[in-house]
């Protein structure tokens, strides 16, 4: 990882019509929030500068939109590195959602196995069909999940390794309760994954484990903690430390990673802009051939 230190530079461009408010929603004069045409960002279109003013000042939430566009780009980093560090592959906003819904359902139906099969949309997220650069999950050793905790209003990072059938549980806000229901939050993956994995003959000729017992949860310690609020800052932040290979630092400064993500981001979105440049996974689908007989 790298600090870019230039970001006051580029937060100028970007703002150069900011009017600052005690009211965060509203940094913007009337009209000067739109970024016309919207950057686009393979997953998601950027169509506001309030999407990097959240990005890049600490305290401040982020979105669904956030997380799964940082997500997308450390998909497309693992997948396209000329030797990946570690074989990985991460999820979406909607996986968790699908994921919880389908152990409520499972639970309220006294764990009915029969909504366990390879025509869900869960079963599309392994085989590596249900996002932009996604990888088929026996190819992996670690999958990463967004995993939001609704009534914490809290962010927190899964990591699922396949050898070991275990899911760690990142978590920066780390308290007995929270821990809990962090824990509880993670269950989803535990419980239905070994199912769905042994849908797939593609584990055991990869010599993948494969058991339907839960996986276990594992919590991280010695996690650098957030004063506030910033978790997806640091699910983000802990899952690229991993990718990279390097340990954690137990003191973590989030405006830095903060300000280093909302610069790649913007440059990046400018480079695409300026160059007209869009990879394959971000290019719109071809329509169909045309039958010239």
């Amino acid at each position: 990882m790298f600090i870019v230190n230039l970001f006051s530079v580029v937060l100028h461009t970007i703002v150069v019509t900011v009017l600052l408010l005690h009211d965060k929603e509203k940094v913007y004069l009337k009209g000067k929030d739109k970024i016309v045409p919207p950057f686009r960002f393979g997953v998601e279109d950027v169509a506001t500068k309030m999407w990097f003013h959240k990005l890049a000042y600490p305290g401040q939430c982020l979105t669904n939109s956030h997380l799964d566009i940082i997500f997308y780009y450390l998909r497309k980093k693992g997948k396209y590195a000329k030797e990946p560090k570690v074989k990985f592959t991460t999820t979406d906003c909607l996986f968790f959602k699908t994921i919880h819904a389908l152990y409520e359902k499972f639970i309220a139906q006294k764990k009915n196995l029969s909504l366990i099969t390879a025509q869900h949309a869960i079963a599309d997220y392994i085989r590596g069909r249900k996002m932009l650069c996604g990888s088929p999950w026996h190819l992996c050793d670690h999958v990463f999940f967004i995993i939001h905790m609704e009534t914490e209003s809290h962010w927190i990072l899964g990591r699922l390794n396949i050898e070991e059938r275990r899911v760690y549980m990142y978590n920066s806000l780390s308290t007995a309760m929270k821990d809990s229901a962090a824990i509880k939050a993670c269950q989803p993956f535990a419980v239905l994954l070994p199912h769905f994995f042994a849908l797939f003959d593609e584990f055991k000729k990869e010599n993948k484990p494969v058991c339907l017992d839960p996986f276990k949860v594992v919590k991280v310690d010695g996690l650098p903690q957030q004063t506030s609020n910033d978790c997806g800052c640091f699910v983000a932040s802990f899952a690229e430390y991993f990718i990279d290979m390097k340990p954690i630092p137990p003191i973590f400064d989030v405006e830095k990673h903060r300000d280093r993500l909302a610069v790649l981001f913007y440059k990046y979105a400018r480079m695409k802009e300026v160059k007209f440049i869009d990879s394959e996974d971000e290019a719109p689908p071809k329509g169909p051939k045309k039958n010239l007989s």
